[in-house]
């Protein structure tokens, strides 16, 4: 079923919610599927949920309205992707879906200033409103996100939380090709006889991680590693961090839970990808270490 009025769905939402039979999983995204979204519906399907899963690029989170422009748009193809499998409404939001959204109460300045953030100011604003304008009306019991944008799901776990809704966040793995580049709808925008030098991200994370686990990282080494990536061809690193994954916080002498962040800037795209450190990290003096559990 196909709906471009997110208001035509409360009637059916209302009475499946009535007979308590099936959990409600709501997909977003903004179209040009790929593997990465399929394994998420897959992961519904195997829940026996009713799926919703929203294709629309919403216009609030790029600060570039150029960029917004070129973002890949191709929702035939995106239908022909998705039409065997079990997808109960597909919502197809009109652009005015995002005009006039005002949610004043929405805080995320802790998280709206790290990473992604600092070069895309307004970024997680527009993309928790639009989210919990969704969330607000499909009341889903269970929103399901790619982990490749893991601040993404930090801040929509915060507005949940802050605004008291119901629905529980899941975050599943990053989906990656054969060569470890981490699937994204902006990978098609790059020349394939590239894509090779992009394959290196994955193979920084990785080297990172090891030297992490194995001797300990002094942090000003990630300046050698992002000269590297430069050295290979990626036009810019735009940040190479190692956080608390809660939180998104420097890693302090308390043993944490913690990724390696990584954004570039390659052929004018942004690509973003990040790593969770099989170990719990702790920093101090100048380098992190890995600690036992």
């Amino acid at each position: 079923m196909i709906i471009k009025k997110v208001s035509d769905l409360e009637n059916i939402l209302e009475s499946l919610r009535l007979e308590k039979k099936k959990k409600i999983y709501f997909i977003p995204t903004m179209g040009s599927l790929h593997k990465g979204h399929i394994s998420l519906i897959k992961f519904a399907e195997k829940k026996k949920a009713f799926i919703i899963l929203s294709i629309f690029v919403n216009p609030l989170q790029f600060d570039d309205k150029k960029d917004f422009k070129k973002y890949p748009r191709d929702l035939q193809k995106d239908m022909s992707i998705i039409k065997d499998l079990k997808i109960n409404v597909v919502l197809l939001p009109e652009i005015s879906f995002a005009k006039d959204l005002s949610f004043p109460n929405i805080k995320i300045k802790k998280l709206d200033k790290k990473l992604c953030g600092i070069d895309r100011p307004g970024h997680f604003l527009g993309v928790a409103s639009v989210v919990l304008k969704f969330l607000n009306l499909i009341r889903p019991n269970f929103i399901v996100l790619g982990e490749k944008d893991f601040q993404q799901i930090l801040v929509i776990k915060k507005v949940i939380k802050d605004f008291s809704l119901k629905t529980k966040v899941i975050g599943l793995p990053i989906i990656r090709e054969v060569s470890g580049l981490a699937l994204s709808s902006r990978n098609k925008l790059i020349p394939f006889e590239k894509t090779k030098i992009a394959e290196n991200i994955y193979t920084c994370l990785k080297q990172i991680s090891k030297e992490l686990i194995t001797s300990g990282l002094e942090i000003k080494k990630l300046e050698s590693y992002k000269n590297k990536l430069l050295n290979l061809g990626i036009e810019k690193v735009n940040y190479l961090e190692i956080l608390k994954e809660t939180n998104l916080e420097v890693l302090d002498l308390k043993p944490s839970i913690a990724r390696i962040f990584i954004s570039v800037k390659f052929f004018g795209i942004k690509l973003i990808d990040n790593l969770r450190v099989s170990k719990r990290l702790v920093q101090k003096k100048g380098f992190i270490l890995g600690v036992k559990d």
